[in-house]
């Protein structure tokens, strides 16, 4: 799904000054348009980042590090993760307790490329008694080669926009002169996954059903140029 939007204003200036022209005489008057366009474009996410912490509980009779790690295994490889591709250690700790014990913390991102295998994970993870996890970043793999074609499209926008304002004066427009370009960060909201839970907290079908449906936002790339282009 995609949604092609842009915004141009122009600021036509002719003869006032010593327009910038590299290249030229400064002192050369150049009449010319300038033309600030953006587009964006607004795309399902397929990458995902999920951040995970395990940690040793201080305490008697704890969990250690070890059985953490093999519950982890458990939880991905039910939800399909394959580890030694999808998931690496971020860092890793230790901290001493009051009688000087040691307790052993790790934390790992994963990355998951599928919407639904979002929420198995969380399901799984759960399941396995790890719950200190969450959803860091949706996004796109293909991120910069979206950012280039919206380029592309605010930078026609500029060019019909200045075409139309020269045609209006009874001129044209000729080479560009000078061309600034800018992004946006993109934007990615992300939406609740749904919860095993919420049926039975609520005891309502209509809502679970509701929260079964829930997607992830788009993601949304935007780009701004600013082109002059001389007037003929």
């Amino acid at each position: 799904m995609k949604k092609m939007l842009f915004i141009a204003s122009a600021l036509l200036m002719i003869g006032a000054g010593s327009a910038w022209a590299q290249g030229t005489d400064l002192d050369k008057q150049i009449p010319y348009v300038e033309i600030s366009s953006s587009a964006d474009t607004a795309v399902m996410p397929n990458k995902f980042r999920i951040a995970i912490g395990i940690s040793e509980a201080p305490s008697k009779g704890k969990t250690t590090i070890a059985e953490l790690e093999r519950s982890l295994a458990t939880a991905l490889d039910a939800a399909g993760v394959d580890i030694k591709k999808q998931l690496v250690i971020t860092s890793q700790s230790n901290a001493s307790g009051k009688r000087k014990d040691v307790y052993q913390y790790k934390n790992y991102l994963l990355t998951l490329t599928e919407p639904n295998q979002v929420e198995a994970v969380f399901d799984a993870l759960q399941m396995n008694g790890i719950s200190n996890a969450s959803l860091s970043q949706s996004t796109r793999s293909d991120l910069r080669e979206l950012q280039a074609q919206v380029r592309v499209k605010a930078m026609r926008n500029a060019q019909i926009t200045a075409s139309e304002l020269a045609a209006a004066l009874g001129q044209r427009i000729g080479k560009a002169i000078y061309i600034q370009s800018y992004s946006s960060a993109p934007e990615a909201g992300l939406v609740m996954l749904r919860s095993k839970a919420a049926g039975v907290m609520t005891g309502n079908a209509v809502q679970d059903d509701a929260m079964s449906n829930l997607r992830f936002n788009d993601v949304r790339v935007n780009q701004n140029v600013t082109v002059r282009f001389v007037l003929e």
